[in-house]
């Protein structure tokens, strides 16, 4: 049964990565979007109210995140006075806003001029429960949408065929984290041209482990005990906010690749006065 299981998902795995829109009709102008812009389009037959409504941001929703993050650029001018680790977890949610309104901007094309309606890329990540609500239902979800077919799915359809069902899940899950550490690896490097020091790889590792065991242990109590949010949220946020302290930032705060995006940012800020002025 397991075997079969393994080949009818490598045989799923045939359908083309841009093959997210039902419209067999699909125009040159719409194939363009999906393949070079990091959007996936929303699946209306499979997508329940719900989660249609929570995938909605309103413009209003953006400015504020614009707002917030001049603001915690604004605090930079004052980091000799700021303890360290504060300064991290600035830079957890400069990340945070950063990359969710540079998202929502390379989406916005498709979005007004085909009207398509977009996957959210991300789904209030500071809400999470737990590391699998956090990596799999709210963080970065374009990417976890890319990861799932060309790593996760693969690997597990492979793995099922050698040691079963069980452990394939847990060995796809793994390789999908060491994969997206490896690819923050290279991001890293073309950051700060300096060799790897593999920190932002353990990071992921460690995730990756500690996603599956997570995993392992909901099956194991059937959910019959479960953390209220008001305290598996604050855990889920702080391991991922202290981890990342431990093994995501360093190689980014020993290289100075943080000082030198700010003064980035600082520059842009008094080209944009310039440019109101004029």
């Amino acid at each position: 049964m397991e075997k079969m299981e393994g080949e009818n998902e490598i045989k799923s795995l045939v359908k083309g990565v841009l093959s997210q829109s039902s419209d067999s009709t699909m125009s040159l102008l719409s194939f363009i979007f999906i393949a070079c812009l990091p959007i996936k389009i929303k699946d209306k037959e499979h997508t329940s109210h719900q989660t249609s409504k929570r995938g909605l941001r309103s413009p209003l929703n953006y400015a504020i995140k614009v707002l917030l993050l001049a603001l915690v650029i604004k605090i930079y001018d004052y980091r000799q006075y700021i303890h360290q680790n504060l300064i991290l977890a600035l830079y957890c949610c400069h990340i945070y806003f950063a990359v969710d309104i540079v998202l929502a901007m390379s989406a916005a094309p498709a979005r007004v001029i085909l009207g398509f309606e977009i996957e959210p890329q991300f789904d209030d990540p500071y809400l999470s429960t737990s590391l699998q609500d956090f990596w799999g239902r709210r963080w970065n979800l374009m990417v976890t949408s890319i990861l799932r077919p060309t790593v996760y799915d693969p690997i597990r359809s492979i793995c099922t065929l050698i040691v079963g069902k069980k452990w394939a899940l847990l060995i796809g899950m793994v390789s999908t984290f060491i994969v997206s550490g490896l690819m923050h690896e290279l991001i890293y490097y073309y950051a700060t041209r300096v060799a790897p020091t593999w920190e932002v790889t353990w990071f992921f590792f460690l995730h990756g482990v500690c996603t599956a065991l997570e995993i392992v242990v909901k099956k194991a109590l059937a959910d019959r005990w479960r953390l209220h949010p008001v305290i598996s949220t604050p855990l889920t946020i702080g391991f991922v906010g202290i981890t990342g302290f431990w093994l995501f930032f360093p190689q980014i705060v020993r290289n100075e690749v943080d000082l030198r995006a700010i003064e980035e940012y600082s520059l842009i800020v008094k080209i944009m006065k310039r440019i109101v002025q004029l």
